[in-house]
């Protein structure tokens, strides 16, 4: 552990000066996420220094009362099975950020590779610069907002959740939803198999322009469009088998 008194990075990354610093290249993954657990019981801010995207940063944690701050980039699957805690990446994320959350919050500054959010059951996902392809796939809850493009297949098999895009998406967006959402302001390459295009309701920018605020993402200069199921792959019908073959 390094002591708290580096001033200027405090202040680049938003920190009161009682945050209390550790230095990821003096343990491995596991062990920080041990020492992340114990000092959250007594401290509302950690930084973690150093996390040269390692892989498997902030595993598991659930305290509600205190933030997590990685300064730099992390590596895969940074924040899986989060329950509860706050974490910033002042930096980018790679595979699976996120993955299987089911509560609190986790930003990033940067973009993300493939699949953040992926199975997230609940909790909220910020992404402030572009996030890879599969983007929210297997959503089962949450929320996720990019301000950036997502890649393709994004929103693949949503079962539920809301999935806001404020740039593009790539081929295949939507594809095989079941009680997902999706709002783009952006163009996609195409929507996938099953996936069509409603219009929004006024309790659907209500509800956008509330989370967008505490999302701290401006909203669009373009119209959202939203992106649900139509709801034909639901049941099996033998007469559909064009749609089950374009899977």
């Amino acid at each position: 552990m390094v002591s708290a008194d580096n001033i200027a990075v405090d202040q680049w990354a938003g920190l009161s000066p009682e945050a209390v610093h550790l230095d990821a290249d003096e343990c491995d993954p596991y062990e920080l996420t041990h020492q992340l657990k114990e000092l959250a019981r007594d401290n509302a801010q950690i930084a973690v220094e150093n996390p040269r995207a390692r892989h498997n940063l902030g595993i598991g944690l659930e305290m509600e009362n205190c933030e997590v701050h990685f300064l730099g980039s992390v590596g895969y699957y940074c924040g899986g099975f989060n329950a509860g805690a706050k974490i910033i990446v002042h930096g980018n994320a790679g595979w699976g950020v996120g993955e299987a959350m089911s509560g609190g919050r986790i930003v990033v500054r940067g973009s993300t590779a493939w699949s953040a959010g992926a199975g997230m059951r609940g909790g909220t996902l910020v992404i402030h610069g572009d996030g890879g392809p599969r983007t929210g796939i297997a959503m089962k809850g949450g929320d996720i907002f990019v301000a950036g493009s997502v890649g393709f297949m994004s929103g693949f098999m949503a079962h539920k959740g809301k999935l806001v895009v404020l740039g593009g998406a790539g081929d295949g967006l939507g594809a095989s939803m079941y009680e997902g959402r999706i709002f783009i302001a952006g163009r996609a390459g195409s929507l996938g198999a099953d996936a069509i295009e409603r219009d929004l309701d006024p309790a659907d920018v209500e509800e956008l322009k509330r989370d967008l605020a505490l999302a701290e993402i401006a909203w669009p200069e373009g119209a959202l469009r939203k992106i649900e199921a139509e709801g034909r792959l639901w049941y099996f019908d033998k007469h559909d088998g064009r749609i089950w073959r374009s899977i």
